[in-house]
């Protein structure tokens, strides 16, 4: 991973946060805040290429010559191209010329799939009342990626927006897919379990806040795995511990789907909402592959992968409870409806239900 800085100067300074991008293959993040000094753009890069000094400095020098607007950047690269550095500074400045509300910016007419995770906490509150906590402009990220040569993201991949659903206080977890899988790192897993306990404090003070749970991840960040690992169970047992007071709903939309640790933790939800796309299961389809055998699973056959793991199969076997679709009102519609709906029985306390379903399923294959 290589550091590169850059000074130029400007007229204008900016008077708003900026966020645009994610650090996913072949794109970047980047962030505008007010600048330190009024007459001058300070650019800081982190790379995950190394050895491209003069092709960034010339992508730099090209856009800068014709900005006037001063600020403080920052751009997190993941191997974009430099057709892709243009565009999203271009992007960025647009937008500190003229601000917007980047939670909603784009939204129309886009599936729920193809929103990025502030997107999808932004349609799922009313509007007017997303609130983001530790947003971009925070730099809230992990400690641990840069040292093993990955580009950090300003939020750690994990959206917390508060707000209202339906007019009731709520609060939104979603995590980004395209930033590391959504793997479940220290300060994503602590964002998580954060809310699930400020939740929990706010029941049993009497003032229920419901919690959302956007899900888009392959389960724990390898490479931060025993922080991983403590983080998904502080969220399993927050999850147990804030259910007896209000309910706690997941979504599974697509992309990556949910496995692992977290896929467990959907599992614990009182609510499961899916759509076609969506993916759930303990263990990944290339997982299953490794473990048992090409044989047993072909993780390349896209149509036995959704089979077992997809939306539509889940639904159908009570594995998940909804099945949606892929529009953002319809999952919206979906999380009222499903709060407006009792369970008898939270999944954390069916066990016995699991169990025998797993022994009976043990027997047929040993007849």
């Amino acid at each position: 991973m290589q550091l590169i800085t850059a000074d130029y100067p400007a007229t204008t300074p900016v008077d708003t946060d900026v966020h645009v991008g994610v650090v996913g293959s072949g794109d970047l993040e980047i962030t505008l805040a007010p600048p330190a000094s009024s007459d001058t753009v300070t650019v800081t890069v982190r790379t995950s290429v190394d050895g491209f000094d003069t092709t960034w400095r010339g992508v730099l020098d090209a856009f800068f010559s014709r900005n006037e607007i001063a600020c403080d950047v920052r751009i997190n690269d993941f191997g974009a191209t430099p057709g892709m550095v243009s565009l999203r500074l271009s992007q960025a400045f647009e937008i500190a010329a003229a601000p917007d509300d980047e939670a909603t910016r784009g939204t129309a007419g886009m599936p729920f799939t193809e929103l990025n995770a502030r997107q999808r906490a932004a349609t799922i509150l009313d509007e007017g009342t997303y609130r983001e906590i530790l947003p971009p402009s925070d730099h809230v990220e992990s400690s641990h990626l840069e040292r093993q040569g990955i580009v950090p993201a300003s939020d750690d991949g994990a959206v917390v927006a508060r707000g209202t659903v339906d007019g009731v206080p709520a609060a939104v977890v979603a995590l980004e897919g395209k930033f590391q899988g959504g793997g479940i790192g220290e300060v994503s897993g602590a964002k998580i379990a954060a809310v699930l306990e400020r939740a929990l404090v706010d029941a049993e003070n009497g003032h229920p806040t419901q919690v959302i749970l956007v899900l888009e991840t392959g389960g724990i960040r390898l490479q931060e795995a025993n922080l991983g690992l403590l983080a998904i169970a502080e969220i399993h047992a927050g999850i147990v511990a804030l259910q007896r007071h209000v309910p706690v709903t997941a979504i599974v939309a697509g992309m990556v789907g949910c496995f692992g640790g977290m896929g467990i933790a959907a599992g614990l939800c009182d609510r499961i909402i899916m759509t076609r796309a969506g993916r759930l299961s303990l263990n990944g389809p290339e997982v299953i592959e490794t473990e048992a055998g090409i044989e047993e699973f072909n993780s390349a056959d896209r149509s036995t992968v959704w089979a077992v793991t997809g939306g539509e199969h889940r639904v159908a076997t009570g594995r998940a409870d909804t099945l949606v679709a892929d529009r953002p009102a319809a999952v919206r519609e979906a999380v009222i409806s499903g709060w407006n709906t009792p369970t008898d029985r939270h999944r954390a306390d069916r066990v016995d239900e699991l169990t025998r379903e797993l022994a009976a399923t043990d027997a047929e294959r040993t007849k």
